[in-house]
């Protein structure tokens, strides 16, 4: 996912395939959740540091974004789940502050 696909999907609000989670300080739970859906189905993006407020986006950031990344892709690497992960990831700067896509 580059930059403008993200974009694009932050414009729209169907998807099946992409989920915001706000993540300001840490890994929500609730990715877990979404990661065992994409894994059960064809996939998708999980994006930090936007939070969802009824139809609109808010770009909020991730405090620690090295930290959060890191977390994120050993728990997906580790023995949380029986399916072995090769996640994608990127980080992307908005006005200052850093969203991770994975």
């Amino acid at each position: 996912m580059n930059k403008s696909e993200l974009i694009s999907k932050l414009s729209d609000l169907e998807w099946e395939d992409f989920e915001v989670k706000e993540a300001k300080a840490d890994v929500p739970k609730s990715s877990w959740e979404t990661v065992s859906a994409f894994a059960n189905s064809s996939g998708g993006w999980i994006v930090f540091g936007v939070k969802q407020i009824g139809k609109t986006f808010v770009i909020q950031g991730v405090d620690n974004p090295e930290k959060t990344e890191q977390d994120f892709l050993n728990t997906l690497r580790g023995d949380k789940f029986n399916v072995p992960f090769a996640p994608k990831q990127a980080k992307y700067k908005f006005e200052g502050k850093t969203i991770l896509a994975f």
